[in-house]
């Protein structure tokens, strides 16, 4: 039998997390894995999750290896032209890093986005033998993003605002 090709295989929401979280301590936190561990939840939230929320909040998606390559990108050339601003806290300005990327190129982002969605949708109607949809990384990954904004509880007013003494 002749040996089948391997499919190209998408990867989950946790591969993906892992994979950039990872190019992340290799690339800005070489040597200091103890402060990596304790930046680790901001990272996960401001750094490597906003892009996926970001996204989300305007209904389109990426696939997860675009999302990767644009992420990559981005860090590779902050790394690449350096900075000459006094870095305070490594989160904090890899945070800005990403989110000054999204908002000079929003609209080249979301408009690619958004013709991707418009391709996979038409193919799927096209085809109509997919009864389940494919996983969409980006959807999964600002789900986490949710997960992790504090929940705010609203204190509703007693009815009186008076102690009753009797």
């Amino acid at each position: 039998m002749a040996a089948l090709a391997k499919r190209p295989k998408q990867p989950t929401p946790q591969e993906l997390l892992d994979s950039l979280l990872d190019f992340l301590q290799r690339k800005f936190y070489q040597g200091y894995a103890v402060t990596f561990a304790k930046d680790r939840p901001r990272l996960l939230k401001w750094v490597v999750l906003w892009p996926a929320a970001w996204l989300n909040k305007r209904g389109v998606t990426l696939p997860a290896d675009r999302y990767r390559e644009i992420f990559m990108t981005v860090f590779m050339d902050t790394l690449r032209h350096g900075t000459t601003e006094k870095i305070n806290y490594l989160p904090a300005y890899l945070a800005t890093v990403i989110q000054r990327h999204f908002s000079h190129h929003e609209e080249e982002i979301y408009d690619e986005a958004k013709s991707i969605r418009n391709l996979v949708e038409n193919a799927l109607a096209i085809t109509g033998k997919c009864s389940q949809p494919a996983p969409d990384p980006v959807l999964d990954l600002a789900t986490a993003a949710s997960l992790l904004k504090p929940k705010k509880r609203h204190l509703s007013p007693s009815k009186t605002s008076q102690l009753d003494l009797l």
